[in-house]
């Protein structure tokens, strides 16, 4: 069963942000993930939103996702946005 990742970021130096954006795709894809649709900004239908962009990542399992946020691979790429953003990161799995 897919799960599906979504990060809601706040960018506030574009420039080492972008350095880990070109690291992390490539990371995704070999953990089976693929980026399914990113909002800059996002349409907010309710309530308060406090961030400039929300990224919605797929993986083919739950485990695959949490292998993918804690291995030493994304641990190094995941050093690079330190200082260039905040973040708030969930995972999520639909109903079975």
């Amino acid at each position: 069963m897919p799960a599906f990742m979504i990060v809601y970021a706040r960018v506030t130096d574009t420039e080492r942000f972008d350095c880990y954006v070109e690291a992390v795709g490539p990371c995704i894809a070999r953990h089976g993930g693929r980026l399914i649709g990113r909002g800059k900004p996002p349409l907010v239908l309710e309530g308060e939103f406090d961030w400039q962009t929300v990224g919605l990542l797929e993986f083919p399992s739950f485990g695959a996702a949490r292998n993918f946020w804690f291995s030493p691979e994304y641990s190094k790429i995941k050093a690079l946005r330190d200082g260039a953003a905040h973040f708030q990161v969930v995972l999520v799995e639909p109903p079975a």
